[in-house]
């Protein structure tokens, strides 16, 4: 008789995050064992009191805890993954739900935890039977927080996964959002989950924290597999192969080694220039949020900094960060560069970054209301005042630049100068030392400001163009939103077009354009990007290599003509193509990874 439980045997799923791990399993059998009904057991009238006050201390934990989740991601991750948890915080405080929960505690006599279960319960029953995709998924957050409250109101320790003894492959039945980010990064090889999908907010996690993950695995997992055994995740095509013959193990063994030695390589030429084969020189600069990202950025060869996010400051402190402290942190930042450029972003909080400390401001649609530039100009001046005094100051100690985001028109730009000029004045005053001739320059981010490009050109010493934000804006849709992402293509000829106007008007008016926005990371559109004549890319200090590599193979007036024909396209798809088809040309193996999801 045969011994089936030690033959290879391949079980397929959902790709949710790229990469490939070879390591032993470690099984968690169970699902969430928090989200479980209590006894209904009634309590006394006089325990009401004591049962509201537990619940509510129970939800302050909580809230404490996503809090700190945000922190520890949008210090190691991106904003964009840190809003995740926006939604989680919103059920935490939505008060009709609570008073739900405390009149039944009032009203039938019952526990905390059953009342909240019973009530939390239906809000996801409701979801789960949705015909919609995107909302059915969201019940998965509403049952994560429920699961903390209900472990906090309970007092019982949540599964940790962020202190595992050795390496180990994760397979478990799910794995929420918050379980997730605290995954231990250097423990966890891979992880594949029976539920979810590749737009879950856990599948969004896993790709940002670069753990190769599969979602979507049968059942049948569960009862074959066990703790040790071995497997493969192959989070690029979604395949879970189990107890590996020597060949697949060699096969795959050579797959992450060719991995391995292509960003080895990148890293070897991180100190060649970024210059095409005929002359044209693409100045490679590093997006990043902290300090602490200096020395990656320098590992794989940064030329500056063309975009240092200071709304972490903010997100990551629990005050407003003084003068002082915003002083020493620029200070330290310009001399870390070493006399490199460094572009500091003014703080952009508002849509889906609007901080707490900053200000809450219920708006119906807040990508368009209170935001960045908005908010500092007219909300909160002693915001705005604190930072640039920070900045001018800090101007004296290397090649600091500051940047305004969410420019819309040309009063704007004006009212900032103006209000630059006050806090110039404010110093000279005080007798504080600052820098007198810091450049300035503006995010293009809005079809208003590529629009009006020229006029603003004459304004402002550079532009960067933030391409996140901008097709965000032209195609109407909210890039947050898994429904609409089929309308995000950066490839699309109109978003071409607009950089490309951009470009020419800040040629025109002698000023140097940048580009920082995520369709720099990505080597699928770096032939295009180049062709449009951009000065700077700005990107993830992960990519540079890569987008470095595509640039010293191309012709420059090859990358002209592609740009020539997608701009003439009708479709993003279509543009995307020819890209790709130069791009398989000068540099294929950059284009497989680029394709396998780089």
């Amino acid at each position: 008789m045969t011994d089936t439980s030690t033959q290879e045997k391949v079980y397929h799923g959902i790709a949710a995050s790229p990469g490939i791990a070879i390591g032993r399993v470690l099984l968690i059998k169970e699902h969430n064992t928090s989200f479980t009904e209590s006894s209904d057991a009634p309590i006394k009238p006089e325990q009401v009191d004591a049962e509201v006050q537990r619940f509510n201390i129970a939800l302050d934990k909580t809230r404490e805890e996503l809090l700190d989740l945000q922190r520890r991601i949008q210090k190691d991750l991106d904003t964009r993954d840190a809003s995740i948890f926006d939604a989680h915080l919103l059920i935490v405080d939505d008060q009709m739900l609570l008073n739900e929960v405390e009149d039944m505690v009032k009203s039938q006599l019952k526990s905390a935890d059953y009342a909240f279960y019973k009530v939390i319960g239906r809000y996801i029953a409701a979801i789960s039977v949705m015909p919609d995709k995107y909302i059915k998924e969201r019940a998965a957050d509403i049952k994560d927080v429920a699961s903390r409250v209900l472990s906090n109101l309970r007092n019982t320790n949540r599964p940790a996964l962020d202190h595992l003894r050795q390496q180990q492959v994760v397979i478990a039945r799910d794995l929420t959002p918050s379980d997730t980010a605290l995954l231990d990064r250097d423990k966890v090889q891979a992880f594949a989950i029976e539920s979810g999908s590749n737009t879950s907010h856990t599948a969004i996690l896993a790709r940002s924290m670069q753990i190769p993950a599969v979602v979507g695995i049968s059942a049948d997992v569960f009862t074959e597999l066990h703790n040790n055994d071995e497997v493969i995740v192959d989070g690029f095509i979604g395949t879970i192969i189990a107890n590996p013959t020597e060949k697949t193990r060699e096969v795959y063994q050579l797959k992450a080694e060719e991995e391995g030695r292509f960003y080895i390589d990148l890293i070897r030429e991180s100190r060649l220039r970024p210059e095409t084969v005929d002359g044209f020189t693409v100045q490679l600069a590093s997006n990043i949020e902290s300090i602490s990202d200096i020395q990656a950025a320098k590992k794989f060869g940064t030329s500056g900094v063309g975009l240092f996010r200071t709304e972490y400051m903010y997100m990551n402190s629990q005050h407003l960060p003084t003068e002082e402290e915003q002083f020493a942190a620029y200070k330290k930042l310009a001399l870390e560069m070493n006399g490199e450029p460094v572009v500091v972003r003014t703080l952009d909080v508002g849509g889906d970054k609007l901080d707490r400390k900053v200000g809450a401001y219920a708006e119906q649609n807040p990508f368009l209301g209170l935001r960045a530039i908005r908010l500092c100009l007219h909300e909160r001046r002693d915001i705005f005042r604190t930072q640039l005094r920070a900045l001018l100051r800090a101007g004296k100690f290397g090649n600091l630049k500051i940047m305004f985001p969410m420019i819309s028109c040309v009063e704007e730009v004006m009212e900032a100068h103006e209000f630059i000029h006050d806090v110039k004045e404010e110093l000279l005053s005080e007798k504080i030392d600052f820098a007198d001739n810091i450049d300035t320059g503006i995010m293009i981010e809005t079809p208003a400001a590529a629009l009006m490009a020229d006029q603003l050109a004459q304004l402002v010493d550079f532009f960067s163009i933030g391409t996140n934000d901008l097709i965000q804006y032209t195609m109407a849709i909210d890039r947050s939103n898994e429904r609409v992402a089929y309308l995000y293509h950066p490839s699309h000829p109109v978003i071409l077009k607009q950089i490309k106007h951009v470009v020419e008007a800040a040629k025109r008016n002698r000023i140097w354009v940048s580009l920082c926005g995520q369709m720099a990371s990505n080597p699928k559109y770096t032939p295009l990007l180049v062709g449009l004549g951009l000065h700077e890319l700005s990107m993830s200090p992960i990519s540079l290599g890569a987008v470095r590599r595509i640039i010293r193979k191309l012709r420059m007036h090859d990358a002209e003509v592609a740009v020539e024909e997608a701009i003439k396209c009708s479709t993003a798809e279509e543009a995307l193509e020819i890209s790709l088809n130069l791009l398989r040309k000068i540099s294929p193996e950059v284009t497989n990874l680029a394709l396998r999801g780089l």
